[in-house]
């Protein structure tokens, strides 16, 4: 009977972790379903563009003043 109660509380202990895995799991595609990731890369694109523009006329202003 020992060994029965031992051997539950293993499988217990493994369904824990395997509810954990999967809790995280579902965590990380929900941001990815909220496009958290893409829209933060596409924030980070669209600043880059914007700097390299800036640094591409930028001689320009400095000579004009």
């Amino acid at each position: 009977m020992e060994i029965d109660y031992e051997l539950a509380q293993i499988q217990n202990k493994e369904e824990e972790r395997k509810n954990k895995r999967m809790e995280e799991r579902i965590r990380a595609l929900e941001k990815d379903l909220t496009l958290e990731k893409p829209l933060g890369d596409m924030r980070n694109i669209l600043w880059a563009n914007i700097i390299d523009s800036i640094n591409d006329i930028w001689p320009s202003i400095h000579i004009i003043f």
